[in-house]
């Protein structure tokens, strides 16, 4: 669902543009362009640029359902950032879709814009080793300065187990008092039939001492992590079902997969 904002609905394709806009304002996201072309409201293109958005963990995009108030078309639809930021670390997310079906709910003020089908499209998700490595460096950072540790540097390593998984390995050398140790973070993540990212098989290794002391408040966090899934496009409409999902590790991490009535 896609937030939308105004004092009526919109009639035209360049209201519908300031709907949206005012609607991700509202939620605290800033959308450097959106584009509505064509005869509302058989559009032939609507784009959304988020490129530039700040994401934290605590972000929510506002969503809005009830009665139908229009149904919209556009022979091609794109939602993409390039980058986005989440939690600081630039990502690359886009969403594509040709003869998509929408419709508009809820009421003006606070209403969504959903995307119910589309004939063809694409989504996908990409962030660099080093993103990644900087994420967790600032995550681990943050956790262990609360015990007295200081995280000097974080390495991060992936392998490719299967069409949609892959391990990883997240190791941390950290100082504490005056001395340096390794900590490593070792688990699995898979992506679900939803464009979720699920955590399994957590667990912690490296020197004893670290471990012993960093894992009375590490292991119960791990505990909470495992099983969770976390979305990996926050702005997926829920109502899009998700076929041929691929994890390809490269340079980079790159999630992706196709969606619609096309084969």
């Amino acid at each position: 669902m896609l937030p939308i904002s105004g004092e009526t609905f919109p009639v035209t394709a360049q209201e519908l543009s300031t709907a949206l806009e005012r609607g991700f304002s509202a939620g605290g996201i800033s959308a450097p362009a959106i584009t509505a072309e064509g005869a509302y409201p058989q559009l032939t293109k609507l784009s959304i640029d988020l490129t530039g958005a700040q994401l934290t963990r605590d972000d929510r995009l506002r969503s809005f359902d009830g009665a139908s108030a229009a149904a919209v078309t556009a022979e091609h639809f794109e939602m993409f950032g390039e980058p986005l930021y989440f939690e600081k670390a630039p990502l690359k997310a886009r969403l594509a879709g040709d003869g998509v079906q929408m419709r508009i709910t809820g009421d003006p003020q606070v209403g969504s814009l959903v995307l119910e089908s589309a004939a063809a499209g694409t989504v996908s998700v990409e962030v660099t080793i080093e993103a990644l490595e900087s994420l967790l460096q600032s995550l681990a950072a943050e956790a262990a300065a609360k015990q007295g540790i200081e995280v000097k540097k974080t390495q991060l390593t992936l392998k490719q187990e299967g069409p949609r998984a892959v391990s990883f390995r997240a190791e941390v050398t950290a100082k504490i008092f005056v001395m340096s140790a390794a900590l490593a973070l070792t688990g699995k993540l898979e992506i679900d039939d939803e464009f979720n990212a699920r955590l399994s098989g957590l667990g912690l290794d490296g020197d004893a001492m670290v471990t012993n002391l960093a894992g009375s408040f590490l292991r119960p966090r791990l505990q909470q992590l495992e099983g969770r899934t976390f979305p990996l496009f926050a702005f997926l409409p829920a109502g899009l079902k998700l076929r041929d999902i691929e994890v390809t590790v490269t340079p980079a991490l790159h999630v992706q997969a196709r969606f619609g009535r096309g084969a």
